[in-house]
């Protein structure tokens, strides 16, 4: 529950504090007071957005601090996983508007942003107004309140869970897929690589081979006429170099006989001799194998294009070609079984689907099951609040595909008048006829809400008379497990108040402030009074009053639960 709320330059207010307390409290005064202005510092206090314009004309800045007391175990674990302690179960929430826009938010003293602040505060406050409702009007909002009623809250968890892991499947799956096709496409190009080069079957040093073999071929005219040329003139040419080489070489043996010192020349002449006739035999064999054959050129040219193009894609050189084989082998291996993990990973999302679906199925049977329950019990409340003729529905409406929320989003529909046709809350155009159907919804759900304060801001607007002190007998009732904070103007529901303060306007010197009284049980009387009366409070009008909060007093104390009057 909230204890303490400050509020410092917010609006009209200077600087007021306010000390609630358990039960109903209740808060009144004249029209443009500043009672809005309470409401709207809980507002920020939830985490809503602030507007700059906010500050008082003169300040900097805006503060409005809250302490809460007895906070339930989902907040402390919501604020521990801040890094907030809040092992006494205590929060004081401070937050700063400042003029320039920007501002501080603080939880027991640690900086926070507006996003943590709103993430804590949920389910700590509900605020329900005649213009804006936190929860129960909100379509999206009512699934919640069914399963609420219905003690669906574990099936509904359950059905949460498995869409996350569902949908967290999907996302790795999708992620996979993107993967395996992008490894398809690599397998592919290693395919087209590896085929591409084990046809080709190059071998080291077969490229050299190749380019010498095409040079040859390419001039094969130039060979012939020069191998030619050089044997006739080496040994079948008239006057060739081994016939002259014979004549010297005859020639010294002669005159080796003459002189011994000649011999090593004769020796020298019979190897020179034999290297000629050994050249002159080669050239001869050289060019007999010399055939034109431009069939074998056209082939080594195309087998040289051929590697040349591998050396030009796998590293320059064919024993880089061979390498780049062997690694690309090995990697095309390694992705052969690249469908395998999308494969499992299928499986498991079809398991989870299918879990997914009879946990959906299993929530709805629930649904069905507490919606006519859930609308009944709002039309008996409503019975007691002068809606004798209204109908109530809940309708459930299927979805595709299952969502966090189920297999269906629901929604509460009203006919409040007899032959008028069931609509969706937001078109109930009656003020007083909405401000009964939230309260009935909020005392239907009072014991199953989370929220451990309700804030009721003028719900009463449109009603009067017996309805009026209906209204304030249920929100004593609703206030024996939760605590209230009621903004009203009708005295038969301020007549109910456990703690009851007074929001005045005043001028203090040439300024305008808002100011707030906690009044005492005489006090409270004759503010009853002054919400009865009208110019002149006479002593009729305090008997009045005094009246009305003794009826208060009689149906209902804190901690206990009275019957609430019945309209006849």
């Amino acid at each position: 529950m909230i204890s303490h709320l400050m509020l410092q330059d917010l609006a009209l207010v200077d600087r007021i504090t306010l000390d609630f307390g358990p039960g109903l409290n209740v808060l009144t005064g004249e029209t443009g007071a500043g009672k809005s202005v309470l409401v709207g510092a809980l507002s920020l206090i939830l985490g809503a957005r602030a507007q700059s314009d906010v500050v008082r004309t003169g300040a900097s800045e805006a503060i409005v601090e809250a302490l809460f007391e007895g906070l339930e175990p989902p907040v402390i674990a919501r604020l521990e996983e801040l890094g907030v302690s809040a092992a006494d179960g205590q929060l004081l929430v401070r937050r700063v508007v400042s003029k320039g826009g920007r501002g501080r938010v603080q939880l027991n003293g640690q900086l926070a942003t507006v996003g943590m602040l709103a993430k804590v505060m949920r389910g700590v406050l509900d605020i329900t107004s005649q213009h804006e409702h936190v929860s129960l009007l909100d379509p999206e909002a009512h699934l919640d309140a069914l399963d609420a009623f219905g003690d669906l809250g574990p099936n509904r968890a359950e059905v949460e869970g498995l869409h996350g892991e569902v949908r967290a499947l999907e996302s790795k799956l999708a992620d996979r897929l993107r993967d395996d096709t992008e490894k398809r496409l690599r397998m592919e190009t290693l395919r087209e690589a590896v085929l591409e080069i084990e046809r080709a079957t190059p071998k080291v040093g077969e490229l050299e081979e190749l380019q010498s073999e095409a040079r040859r071929l390419r001039h094969q005219t130039d060979l012939t006429l020069g191998v030619q040329t050089a044997e006739t003139a080496l040994y079948s040419g008239e006057g060739a170099v081994v016939e002259v080489v014979g004549q010297v070489q005859r020639t010294l043996a002669r005159l080796a006989s003459l002189d011994d010192d000649l011999g090593p020349m004769v020796t020298t002449m019979d190897a020179v001799s034999a290297e000629l006739d050994d050249l002159a035999r080669g050239l001869a064999r050289y060019q007999g194998r010399i055939d034109p054959d431009p069939a074998r050129l056209e082939a080594v040219e195309d087998r040289l294009q051929v590697l040349k193009g591998l050396a030009r894609k796998y590293g320059g050189d064919i024993a880089n070609v061979l390498s780049a084989y062997a690694a690309m082998s090995d990697e095309l291996g390694g992705l052969a079984d690249v469908e395998a993990g999308s494969s499992d990973l299928a499986a498991r999302l079809d398991g989870q689907r299918a879990r997914l679906e009879a946990a959906a199925a299993t929530l709805s049977e629930g649904r069905r099951g507490a919606r006519r329950a859930l609308a009944d019990a709002i039309q008996r409340e409503l019975v007691e609040l002068s809606m004798k003729k209204s109908r109530v529905d809940f309708r459930l409406s299927p979805v595709h595909p299952i969502g966090p929320r189920g297999a269906e989003t629901g929604e509460l529909r009203i006919s409040p008048n007899p032959g008028e046709p069931l609509r969706a809350l937001r078109r109930i155009a009656s003020g007083g006829e909405m401000s009964r159907l939230l309260l009935a919804l909020k005392n239907v759900l009072a014991d199953r809400s989370q929220a451990s304060t309700y804030v009721f801001d003028e719900i009463d607007t449109g009603i009067g008379g017996a309805v009026a002190e209906v209204i304030g007998a249920k929100l004593r009732a609703v206030a024996t497990g939760t605590q209230v904070i009621a903004v009203t103007h009708l005295p038969q529901v301020a007549a109910f108040a456990d703690t009851h303060f007074q929001v005045e306007k005043a001028t203090v010197g040439r300024r305008t402030v808002t100011a707030v009284t906690r009044l005492a049980p005489k006090e409270q009387v004759a503010e009853l009074a002054r919400m009865l009366g009208g110019l002149e409070i006479t002593r009729a009008t305090r008997s009045l009053a005094k009246e009305m909060r003794s009826r208060a007093s009689r149906w209902s104390a804190i901690g206990e639960v009275a019957p609430v009057p019945r309209l006849q």
